[in-house]
């Protein structure tokens, strides 16, 4: 067969279900309207006219449908009009309906047109001959394939496009308000608001950030899971341009520090919390220490462990590094060669730290640390030789001294 027949043949296939759709134009759209609203009901929710709309959508389907048979050189060279692309992003506006319920709609009258043509071509007027029966079948089945297939990629990228931007604006909107929370120059009553957030609540912040864009997924993953685990009333979470998220959430109690102890951050991933704080003034004390436990962590190394970085566990180092220089000047006074950059300063600093917080117990501080309390004793001495005096678990300035050890590592004595 040349090709020229085989065209010829075609276009014989094409006229009867183009002359088809053109009579049976407004029989099928009530019966694709009817199939719809009552297959997919999502599709008449929140709308004043459902079945007007629907009647619209559908009409301009079947229309642009009958054009693809019709003037189309093949089953793949569709295009759909203008005018469904401006009305499925006007849909995603409103997220009404949802997309899955749009894609079930498009199977449902792909569905429905197949069933209508094979009836009419074993019954009534447009009855066909069984020899020619197959043929059209087939061909009016890889057109209506082949239109579905387009309409349905486009408009799911329509759709997905105009909820992307939607969620861009949502979010530059919400970081611009808690921006001008933080500075104080938009009243809490506004900001909650626009922002969705009863300010009047103990307020919990945290700093996330990563160490590469590529982390950013994972990110999300871990906090969405945090919050899982912590359950909280609120929570408020906002991007910012360097790699970094800023949160915020209200618990009715304590159990978020215990979620927070217990989590294990995965490499490249640091978090850094506040402190509780009330209302609109402790929305914004929160995030500041949550900021200050960063500082504090990134300079002493804490935030490169998995665990994240607390401020009330880093407190007495950050007020007393906010002069490094002095800071400096006082541990290198008070700890003598302890102070030291080398791996054995660093280590018996770390024994000291614990043996401190268990007042001077070999046993308690050897449970924490793992090791034999022989060791500890081993290491009190050796720390008694370089301090060039006795350890005294009561000493404020030996503690105080010791929180600043690693701040003052990297930062040579003036």
């Amino acid at each position: 067969m040349t090709i020229d027949r085989r065209s010829g043949v075609d276009s014989q296939r094409l006229g009867w279900l183009a002359g088809w759709l053109d009579a049976e134009f407004d029989a099928l759209l009530d019966a694709l309207v009817d199939g719809e609203l009552a297959d997919v009901p999502e599709l008449a929710v929140a709308r004043q006219d459902p079945r007007g709309e629907i009647r619209h959508s559908v009409r301009v389907h079947l229309m642009a449908f009958a054009d693809s048979v019709r003037h189309s050189v093949s089953e793949t060279d569709v295009a759909l009009p203008a005018f469904l692309t401006r009305h499925t992003r006007a849909l995603a506006r409103k997220d009404m309906p949802t997309l899955p319920a749009l894609l079930r709609a498009f199977e449902k009258i792909h569905a429905g047109l197949w069933r209508r043509i094979a009836a009419a071509l074993r019954n009534g007027p447009y009855k066909l001959a069984p020899e020619q029966r197959a043929e059209v079948l087939e061909l009016a089945s890889a057109r209506l394939f082949a239109y579905f297939q387009v309409a349905s990629g486009e408009t799911a990228a329509a759709y997905a496009a105009e909820r992307a931007l939607l969620q861009r604006r949502s979010t530059s909107q919400r970081s611009e308000v808690v921006t001008a929370l933080l500075a104080g120059s938009v009243t809490p009553s506004a900001a909650e608001q626009a922002l969705g957030y009863d300010l009047n609540a103990t307020h919990v912040a945290y700093v996330a950030w990563v160490d590469d864009l590529s982390n950013l997924d994972r990110l999300d993953s871990v906090l969405s899971t945090l919050t899982e685990h912590i359950r909280p009333r609120q929570h408020l979470r906002v991007s910012t341009e360097d790699h970094c998220q800023f949160g915020w959430i209200t618990c009715h109690n304590d159990t978020w520090l215990g979620v927070v102890r217990d989590i294990g951050l995965p490499a490249g991933i640091h978090c850094a919390w506040g402190s509780p704080q009330q209302g609109a003034e402790g929305f914004r004390a929160s995030h500041f220490d949550a900021l200050e436990a960063r500082r504090v962590g990134e300079a002493t190394g804490l935030a490169e462990r998995p665990e994240p970085v607390i401020f009330d566990n880093v407190a007495v180092a950050s007020l007393a590094s906010r002069d490094l220089s002095s800071a400096t000047a006082f541990v290198h006074r008070q700890l003598g060669r302890l102070a030291g950059t080398d791996e054995l300063a660093a280590r018996l600093v770390g024994t000291l730290r614990v043996y401190l917080d268990e007042l001077a117990s070999p046993t308690r501080t050897a449970r924490r640390l793992h090791v034999h309390p022989n060791t500890v004793v081993k290491r009190v001495e050796r720390i008694e030789a370089m301090l060039g005096r006795k350890v005294d678990p009561a000493s404020l300035s030996l503690r105080v001294a010791v929180e600043l050890a690693p701040l003052a590592r990297s930062t040579p004595p003036s």
